[in-house]
C-alpha cells in the first residue's frame, strides 16, 4: 500500500543530503577564496572528491534519521550534531591537505571552512525542512483521547507549528457508538480517506474496545503511518523518564532530580558570567526606560514583589513598573474575567500604563532581574518565579521545581507563556529541572530570542 508518510520522509532526507553537499562545496570554495587560492583549481577538484564521506560522516550523526524520526525535530538539535560533525569532518580535511594530493591548507582557509560550513548547513537545511513542508503540508493527525486532551492537543499544535502537525481527525467518547467504542474496520476507513500520517491514541479510555490500540498499530505500520501512544497519568512520561525492557517487558523508570554539585557550578558560572556581561551591555537601555517610567506616571520606578525562590526562601524579585500604583488592590476584582482560574489572565488589563505595555510586549520590563541573578537569587534559566500565594498550590512531586533558582527564562516562557494554564506551567518546569543540562539552558536562552520578537503568549 502507498504511504504518504514514505514519500513525504523519503524527500526530505534527499533534500536535505542535496542541501549538506551544496554546502560544504561553498564552504571549499569560501575557503580557498578567502586564502587567496585560484577558483576553480585541480585542487577544487580534488576536495569535491571527499564529499560522499561528508555524506557518510552525517549519517553516522544521525543527521538524515533524527529529522525524520524525531516527534518534534528541532533546528538547534541539529546543530549541536553538525557542530561535531563538522569539527571531526574538517579536521579529516586538514589530514588531506597534509598528506592528500593538494597543497597544505592554511589555518585561515581551515577556520573559513568550519564558520561558512556550519552557518551553510543549518540554514539549508532549515530551507530544506521549510521547502518539505510547502510540498507536503502539515502532518495529518488522528487522535483518540477524551474532549479535555482533544482541547490541549489542538492548542498546543497551534502554539508550535514548528512541530509541523494539524490535528485532522479526532474520535472521542461521543464518536463510540452504542457505548461499544470504535471498530478497527471504522478508523481504518478514516487513515485512507483522511490520508493521515500520525495517529495518537490514549491507552486507558474505557470506552474503546480491548486491544484496539495493538491492533491499530498493526494497521498504522501496514500503511506507513507513524504511531503514537500515552497514558493517562501525565506524571508517567516526564522528560527524565527512561524505558527499561526486561524480557519483553517495558519498564518506565524515574531517577530522583538530583543535580551534581559540578552541574550546579557550571549552572552558576554561565549566570555570573553572562549576567555581568547583559548589565553592561543595557545600563544605558536602562536608564531610559526608568526615564520614561518616570515620565509617563507617578510612582517607584522598580515593582519589587516577594517571590519564592530555591529551596522554598523568599526573595524581592525586580521589575520594571508596567502598572499603576494600586494594581494589587485591583486583582480580586479582576480576576472574575480571567480565563484561567489559578493566576489574573485577561485581554486588557485596565492596570497596565502606557509605557508598560510596550515594557511588556518587548519583556523589556525584566531587565533589573539580571541584579537578582547576579546576586543569586535567581537564573538566567529556570522555573517561572511564583508568588506566595502560587507557591501554596504545589503538591507533592510538583515542589521539586523550588530544586532550582527561578529564571528570567524557562522552557514555559519559550513553549507559550500565558497561553499555558498554570498546571501545565508547573508541569513544564518540574521537567525542566529533572532533565536539566547544561545545553538546555543554552538551546532555551538561543530559543528566548525569537520567542520575545514574536511575542507570542506575551500578557
Amino acid at each position: 500500500m502507498r504511504s504518504q508518510y514514505r514519500d513525504r520522509e523519503y524527500g526530505l532526507r534527499r533534500t536535505l543530503i542535496v542541501g549538506d553537499l551544496l554546502a560544504i562545496t561553498l564552504a571549499i570554495v569560501l575557503a580557498q577564496v578567502l586564502g587567496g587560492s585560484e577558483v576553480p583549481s585541480v585542487h577544487t577538484l580534488w576536495y569535491l572528491v571527499t564529499l560522499p564521506a561528508w555524506t557518510l560522516l552525517f549519517s553516522a550523526y544521525h543527521l538524515y534519521r533524527r529529522p525524520v524520526e524525531e516527534f518534534s525535530p528541532s533546528l538547534l538539535d541539529d546543530a549541536q550534531r553538525i557542530f561535531h560533525a563538522l569539527i571531526i569532518g574538517t579536521l579529516c580535511i586538514w589530514v588531506f591537505s597534509k598528506y592528500g594530493p593538494v597543497d597544505q591548507a592554511t589555518l585561515a582557509e581551515i577556520v573559513v571552512f568550519w564558520v561558512s560550513a556550519m552557518i551553510l548547513t543549518v540554514s539549508l537545511r532549515w530551507i530544506a525542512a521549510k521547502i518539505n513542508t510547502r510540498i507536503h503540508g502539515p502532518r495529518r493527525v488522528l487522535l483518540i483521547a477524551d474532549g479535555a486532551d482533544v482541547t490541549a492537543m489542538q492548542r498546543r499544535l497551534e502554539n508550535h507549528p514548528e512541530f509541523q502537525m494539524q490535528l485532522s481527525t479526532v474520535f472521542d467518547q461521543e464518536s463510540a457508538v452504542d457505548g461499544a467504542g470504535i471498530s478497527v474496520q471504522e478508523l481504518e476507513a478514516c487513515l485512507d480517506l483522511e490520508r493521515i500520517d500520525h495517529t495518537i491514541i490514549r491507552l486507558d479510555l474505557d470506552w474503546l474496545p480491548p486491544n484496539l490500540a495493538d491492533q491499530l498499530m498493526y494497521s498504522c505500520f501496514r500503511r506507513g503511518i507513524r504511531f503514537s501512544a500515552y497514558p493517562g497519568p501525565r506524571s508517567l512520561l516526564l522528560p527524565n523518564v527512561s524505558l527499561v525492557h526486561i524480557e519483553g517487558m517495558g519498564i518506565l523508570t524515574h531517577n530522583p532530580p538530583i543535580l551534581s554539585r559540578g552541574d550546579r557550578l557550571l549552572k552558576r558560572c554561565l549566570d555570573l558570567v553572562l549576567s555581568s556581561i547583559l548589565l553592561m551591555l543595557f545600563s544605558p537601555a536602562m536608564l531610559l526606560i526608568a526615564i520614561a517610567i518616570k515620565v509617563d506616571t507617578r510612582g517607584p520606578v522598580l515593582f519589587r514583589q516577594t517571590r519564592i525562590g530555591k529551596e522554598g526562601e523568599a526573595f524581592k524579585v525586580n521589575k520594571f513598573r508596567t502598572m499603576v500604583p494600586n494594581a494589587e488592590s485591583m486583582t480580586e476584582e479582576l480576576m472574575r474575567d480571567s480565563s484561567d482560574p489559578d493566576w489574573l489572565n485577561i485581554e486588557d488589563d485596565p492596570r497596565i500604563t502606557r509605557v508598560g505595555s510596550f515594557l511588556r510586549r518587548t519583556s523589556l520590563d525584566e531587565l533589573p532581574q539580571l541584579w537578582n541573578v547576579l546576586v543569586g537569587e535567581m537564573s538566567l534559566v529556570g522555573p517561572r518565579p511564583l508568588s506566595e500565594r502560587d507557591a501554596l498550590m504545589l503538591t507533592g512531586r510538583q515542589r521539586h521545581r523550588a530544586d532550582l533558582a527561578p529564571g528570567i527564562t524557562g522552557r514555559w516562557q519559550i513553549l507559550g507563556r500565558t497561553s499555558i494554564p498554570f498546571q501545565e506551567m508547573v508541569e513544564i518546569d518540574y521537567g525542566y529541572v529533572t532533565g536539566w543540562s547544561l545545553w538546555l539552558d543554552v538551546r532555551t536562552l538561543l530559543e528566548t530570542l525569537p520567542v520575545v520578537f514574536s511575542r507570542r503568549g506575551a500578557n
